[in-house]
């Protein structure tokens, strides 16, 4: 699977994001995926119901009929990339159809979380629900779906929120535990906060295993941690 379209943030693992996780056979669609918590501003997370689906992005090898449809006429590159809508005005509008059809889809959540994420502390536009919210939904729906609680952690960490994005990233971890897409993102907060000899220990064995990213290497070099 390719990388995304949109620029890459440099403290963010982008490259290997999307090759997402192993599937994990509990079924779908599953019923209805509802919408849960509240947004970094407070508010209660809502939106539409799915008109498709809810299906989970875990099992797209055994739905790539179900996927198809949906990426096909929602998710393409342009919409992706957040340049312009296929079926609506506001690439939100798809990105929207393609996360209610498949809460938990990766590359989708991306693409949300780089708009919260571009845009933020300025308010989300009303009309759609912000990427926090697609996240708390997915993660409710798909619990054990180890890039989807990454993703949620790489949002936290880009709005300032590090408290929670440590523990979004170790809740991961422990889904996933040998996932360096993870121990990745991880090690670059783990910087920002100064935890610098737990840092180290991740980029020691990530690299000691050939990791391409020199992202955190560079971070500890910046600070004065590296070799």
């Amino acid at each position: 699977m390719s990388a995304p379209y949109c620029k890459p943030h440099h403290h963010i693992l982008i490259t290997l994001l999307l090759l997402g996780t192993a599937s994990i056979s509990h079924g779908g669609p599953v019923g209805h995926a509802p919408w849960v918590g509240y947004t970094l501003e407070g508010a209660p997370c809502k939106g539409g119901s799915e008109n498709f689906g809810p299906f989970d992005y875990l099992l797209r090898s055994q739905l790539q009929g179900e996927l198809g449809i949906v990426e096909r006429h929602h998710f393409t590159p342009e919409v992706e990339q957040l340049i312009k809508g296929h079926t609506s005005l506001s690439p939100l509008g798809d990105l929207g159809y393609t996360l209610k059809a498949w809460p938990n889809h990766h590359r989708a959540l991306y693409s949300v979380i780089q708009y919260r994420a571009s845009s933020w502390p300025s308010p989300h536009p009303v009309r759609y629900p912000p990427a926090e919210c697609y996240l708390k939904r997915a993660i409710k729906f798909s619990p054990k779906d180890a890039t989807t609680r990454m993703l949620y952690g790489i949002l936290l960490q880009r709005t300032g929120h590090m408290a929670e994005a440590l523990t979004a990233y170790e809740t991961a971890l422990e889904l996933d535990p040998d996932n360096v897409q993870i121990k990745y993102n991880l090690a670059l907060l783990l910087v920002d906060l100064k935890k610098f000899s737990e840092a180290r220990t991740y980029a020691n064995e990530l690299y000691g295993r050939g990791f391409p990213l020199p992202g955190l290497k560079n971070k500890l070099k910046a600070a004065g941690q590296w070799p």
